[in-house]
């Protein structure tokens, strides 16, 4: 894969060159499992190359698996007071293991007896890295570890691993000093881009005549121009154009946007530029006379590409400039024999139009096999258990519905139509706006 130049003054940029460059691995032993734990950012350099390739060898496809993520992650992810560590584990030269872990508080026990988590405040999928054949060892490993580098700690979180981690089949038969508690389940859209777009979008007829309706639509409003930058013309600068646009929209007016965020502003300009100086950074726009009206980031791994944030600008909303910048994606991932499979991080329901499967995601608790942990850590998230799979199901729908209303009052809700329509089921409003 072609990496781009670093960026001069950026946060990755000698992070990137260390991945390009030649290996650096910590003096190994000829055999056995070897771990060990970092706790500063200078200290990672030795792993980084090594920490790369098992990120992108994974079966996940998931860019949060990679150091580029990670070191955003390191800088902006911990809440206050929480700090950071991160676990090694070798198989003689070779990296098979990667735990990057945050220590926050336990709600009630305090810093003196924290949880481990392993993902940040930003983004809640999934970053450990195991090599598949060695992922029972590794693991073990890698725990053995954190018991020793935090041992007052009552749990970890292993936050919304993918169904094909390996994570999930090192932990079949339990895990040495901890009861394992499967916790919450979530479903994320991915589309198998393999195969030919027009093959694939006479599947779903009437999105391709939305599609045709909504570009006539664009087309009237002024010229439209389609962008998609990879490469060096992927650079960092364009975020603050996406931010804007963003901050424009429904999230501005309900105070969530990035901008509105200092933290998430310096996380999201620390990732852009991570992955803009690796060379797997995309940006795809749209724009009507020089106007920005639609736009989404892209972050390669491997074959995989990721879509973590969309924006689009309200006023254009009959036109639907998500759904048609979307259209775009798919098409250019389908044209490009590199990319098998484009992962949106996320489940919104445009994506039905679309008719994109869903992988499940799950977090699992790892609680201490000792007194406090199962008195303090293991009835907590049991009784969070008991909620979502007992009570909530039995909420009465039309209090759902008014919570829903409640938390969307005073222009939360994103305007789907110039007039203020709502899109219809066969008229899909605007694409997720994660």
């Amino acid at each position: 894969m072609k990496h781009g130049d670093p960026v001069p003054g950026s946060s990755m940029g000698f992070y990137a060159s260390q991945i390009r460059g030649k290996p650096t691995f910590p003096d190994a032993s000829s055999g056995g499992m070897r771990t060990m734990t970092v706790q500063d950012l200078d200290a990672l350099q030795a792993h980084l190359q090594a920490w790369d390739r098992l990120g992108r060898d994974a079966p996940q496809r998931l860019a949060t698996l990679l150091p580029s993520w990670a070191d955003a992650c390191f800088r902006h992810g911990p809440e206050p007071k929480e700090r950071w560590l991160c676990v090694f584990a070798y198989a003689g030269d070779r990296l098979v293991g990667v735990l990057p872990l945050i220590i926050g508080a336990h709600p009630v026990l305090g810093l003196s007896r924290p949880v481990l988590r392993t993902c940040d405040r930003h983004v809640t999928i999934e970053n450990v890295a195991l090599a598949p054949d060695q992922a029972v060892a590794a693991l073990q490993a890698l725990l053995a570890e954190v018991r020793r580098a935090v041992p007052n700690h009552v749990g970890i979180d292993l936050m919304s691993l993918r169904a094909e981690s390996p994570v999930l089949r090192a932990v079949q038969d339990g895990a040495e000093g901890y009861i394992i508690h499967r916790g919450s389940r979530s479903l994320k859209s991915y589309l198998d881009v393999r195969g030919d777009y027009e093959s694939y979008l006479s599947t779903i007829r009437q999105m391709r005549s939305n599609i045709r309706r909504y570009r006539r639509r664009l087309d009237s409003r002024g010229n439209v121009t389609v962008e998609i930058r990879r490469g060096p013309s992927a650079r960092e600068e364009f975020l603050d154009e996406f931010l804007e646009l963003e901050a424009s929209g429904w999230k501005g007016r309900g105070g969530t946007a990035i901008l509105q965020n200092a933290n998430s502003r310096a996380y999201y300009k620390t990732l852009v530029k991570n992955f803009a100086a690796g060379g797997d950074l995309e940006w795809y726009a749209i724009r009507v006379d020089g106007r920005l009206v639609a736009a989404r980031l892209g972050i390669r791994c491997g074959n995989a590409l990721m879509l973590p944030k969309i924006a689009f600008d309200e006023d254009f909303a009959d036109c639907r400039p998500g759904t048609l910048l979307t259209a775009e994606v798919i098409k250019d991932a389908f044209a490009r024999p590199e990319i098998e499979e484009i992962n949106h991080m996320s489940s919104a329901e445009a994506h039905r139009f679309w008719h994109m499967p869903q992988d499940e995601y799950t977090t699992l608790h790892l609680v201490r096999d000792t007194a406090v942990p199962v008195l303090f850590q293991l009835s907590r998230v049991a009784l969070r258990s008991y909620y979502r799979d007992r009570v909530r199901p039995r909420i009465p729908q039309a209090v759902t519905e008014a919570q829903r209303r409640f938390q969307r009052r005073g222009g939360r809700r994103p305007r789907r139509a110039a007039d203020g329509r709502f899109a219809s089921p066969r008229e899909p409003g605007h694409d997720e706006n994660q």
